[in-house]
């Protein structure tokens, strides 16, 4: 038995490698997070002559909200199938995405793994960001409870000369600065990265005051960094 997990364009097609179109196209058993993004992504791939039909296997769903009522029912699924691939609407599965329990629920069968890497919005981010790659702590979503936010920030206060890297709502962008400029102060490297890959891709860098002072409404997905030293 063994769960392959392959990692889908951030939003760019043709950042998809040849050995996940070769997994796709011979996979009997998907998993994925949302059927309709499932399908457009595959429409886009036999629209540039990656794949020449529709998908023909057993798809099924797993995502935030029915992961842990499911995972006997996949796992069992999978069992029966022998094998299947896990799939993310974008990146890596797992990475702040569903999928880590069903990875342990396999291991726990006797079951193997298998991964076929692709793109992470953290490691583009990061990439691109001009800030220090030698040193990284990711915080994936950020807690909304100012408490539990709290206990992050207490957390980072502790380390030294470490790039931190966040996924935040659009909605709570300026929240979150405003955080970091209180716990780190103003002079605080940061920069924003949104809609990685995609048409209006946008990276914005400065201090935490700065980056504040000319902040404008933001759309799309974001990545928060900032440098505590």
């Amino acid at each position: 038995m063994k769960l392959t997990l392959v990692g889908l364009p951030l939003g760019n097609i043709e950042d998809i490698s040849l050995r996940a179109i070769k997994t796709l196209r011979e996979a009997k058993t998907i998993i994925c997070e949302d059927t309709r993004v499932f399908h457009k992504l595959w429409q886009k791939l036999m629209n540039d002559g990656h794949l020449t039909s529709p998908f023909s296997g057993k798809l099924m769903v797993m995502n935030d909200f029915n992961e842990l009522e499911k995972l006997s029912w996949l796992a069992d699924q999978i069992t029966l199938a022998d094998e299947a691939v896990l799939v993310s609407d974008a990146g890596m599965p797992l990475i702040s995405d569903p999928g880590y329990r069903l990875v342990n629920e396999i291991l726990s069968r006797g079951g193997s793994i298998e991964v076929v890497p692709g793109p992470t919005a953290a490691m583009t981010a990061l990439a691109i960001s001009g800030l220090s790659a030698d040193k990284v702590t990711f915080l994936g979503f950020l807690p909304k409870k100012t408490g539990k936010r709290n206990e992050n920030w207490k957390a980072v206060k502790e380390m030294v000369g470490v790039t931190v890297i966040i996924y935040e709502s659009p909605y709570r962008v300026k929240q979150t600065l405003e955080e970091i400029q209180t716990q780190f102060g103003t002079e605080t490297s940061v920069v924003i990265a949104r809609e990685l890959t995609k048409e209006y891709e946008q990276v914005i860098r400065g201090t935490v005051a700065e980056v504040l002072a000319s902040l404008k409404s933001i759309k799309g997905e974001v990545v928060l960094l900032f440098r505590k030293n």
